[in-house]
């Protein structure tokens, strides 16, 4: 029969193993805790084929028009009655319509899906358009010329212009598509050390708790694997309060009685299931909790954390990466 102090020497044997174990579980928390969603976000370039492209390149036709018409009847207007007043403030008024509309141009071509875009565009064209309506309206050889040179420099300022604003926003597109790309390869790497750090913690988990079992063997109850437990049986050997392992189990279950232990337990299950951050919560919880049950909970979050690498590679697969 084995003495006090060859009892109380296993114990702490045993006491070492646990406190490895919980302190790779904890590990194994924070980890779980700097993972992060891989997702790989893509913006496909602007396409000047689509529909939507052509209603543009007419609305802005339209007012590029109609500012040629108004200035050039504004030069008129200052070469014949030098009205030097009406082309500056004119000049502002079409700047800053044209300026809103390539804006509004310019968030369309990024992506942006607002509804209102196309609406306002059309407006602003609309407004811009009454001058060159009222040429129409009172025809001579002037608002001829006027409405003819009108249509040239339309013609020419839509063919440069307008391609300089398409690939200015698809170069942003592509600029931003490599930066997300850059991203995500970055959470991906990122997670697959945290996984393999994650995975060596299980392995350092595994090999505590088979020597703690080791130490254990065939005299020590598998249901009392925990940190609380082991410490109340040195602390009943170290006070002489039990003679043997079953005095000392004995008086831990009137200590702290099988149902308490068990709360313990499914409040840190509900913890893993949930992912909460908070560790120093989760060590406490762990001093109660049966490591063999523990171990029990780890193998479900290995599950977890194995499904997060799958998606990431499947997503990878999907956008060919």
């Amino acid at each position: 029969m084995e003495t006090r102090e060859e009892i109380v020497s296993k114990l702490g044997l045993i006491r070492e193993n646990i406190l490895g174990f919980i302190q790779a579980r904890s590990r194994q928390v924070a980890l779980v805790n700097q993972m992060r969603t891989a997702k790989l976000i893509q913006q496909e370039e602007y396409s000047d084929n689509t529909l939507s492209h052509k209603s543009f390149k007419i609305a802005f036709s339209v007012m590029v028009f109609s500012s040629v018409a108004i200035l050039l009847g504004d030069l008129l207007y200052v070469l014949l009655f030098g009205a030097v007043n009406r082309l500056f403030s004119d000049l502002f008024f079409e700047i800053l319509f044209i300026s809103g509309f390539l804006f509004l141009l310019y968030r369309r071509m990024k992506g942006s899906k607002d509804s209102w875009i196309y609406p306002a565009t059309l407006i602003m064209g609309g407004i811009l358009l009454v001058f060159p309506l009222r040429l129409l309206l009172t025809p001579n050889p002037i608002t001829i010329i006027l409405l003819g040179l009108s249509v040239v420099a339309t013609y020419f300022i839509i063919q440069n212009k307008l391609d300089l604003m398409i690939a200015l926003a698809n170069k942003t597109i592509r600029s931003e598509n490599e930066q997300h790309l850059r991203d995500y390869q970055a959470v991906v790497t990122e997670n697959q050390r945290l996984d393999l750090a994650y995975q060596q913690e299980g392995q350092l988990m595994e090999r505590f708790r088979d020597q703690a079992l080791a130490i254990g063997q065939g005299w020590y109850p598998k249901d009392y694997y925990a940190l609380d437990a082991v410490e109340y049986l040195i602390h009943a050997f170290d006070n002489f309060k039990a003679d043997s392992i079953k005095e000392a189990i004995n008086l831990y279950d009137t200590h702290l009685d099988r149902a308490a232990r068990r709360a313990f337990e499914m409040e840190m299950l509900e913890l893993e299931k949930e992912q909460i951050i908070n560790q120093e919560r989760m060590i406490r919880l762990q001093e109660h909790a049966n490591i063999l049950r523990a171990r029990q909970i780890a193998e479900t979050q290995e599950a977890a954390v194995a499904s997060r690498a799958v998606t990431n590679e499947l997503e990878n697969i999907r956008h060919g990466r």
